[in-house]
């Protein structure tokens, strides 16, 4: 009995893996399409006034839309990054006050691995891909 019941809870243990790769899977390949489609490039840097506030939405644990005053930027980390907050955050390492840069600056202790300049349009389609593909 009692290898019965350690057998099912491995299988479900087993499919509930399976089920979170495949939507992992799902992820990366919305976000992928979204930066083919729109043929968004990746910039150097998100330029800042000296104090200035980042305004942050997660769209998935791998992508962030970060705005500013002028431009709202999609963020791209180099793993999957569960500190999700929302709002008004400044970048945890910066090497220059005014400047975030993708491969050295961290966003909520995760490190950047690619920045891209988007639209406000733009905005809403990320805001309703993270809805509709995280659930």
């Amino acid at each position: 009995m009692k290898m019965s019941l350690l057998i099912v809870a491995t299988l479900l243990l087993t499919a509930s893996a399976a089920s979170e790769e495949k939507d992992d899977r799902r992820e990366e390949t919305a976000m992928a399409d979204f930066i083919a489609i729109n043929e968004l490039v990746s910039v150097d840097a998100i330029r800042t006034m000296a104090r200035e506030q980042l305004v942050a939405t997660a769209v998935n644990d791998t992508y962030i839309i970060v705005s500013t005053r002028k431009q709202d930027y999609l963020v791209e980390y180099y793993v999957r990054c569960t500190q999700r907050y929302d709002g008004q955050v400044e970048p945890d390492v910066r090497r220059d006050s005014t400047a975030l840069y993708p491969g050295v600056d961290t966003f909520r202790g995760c490190r950047i691995k690619a920045i891209y300049a988007i639209g406000p349009g733009q905005v809403d389609e990320l805001r309703d891909i993270g809805r509709s593909v995280g659930g």
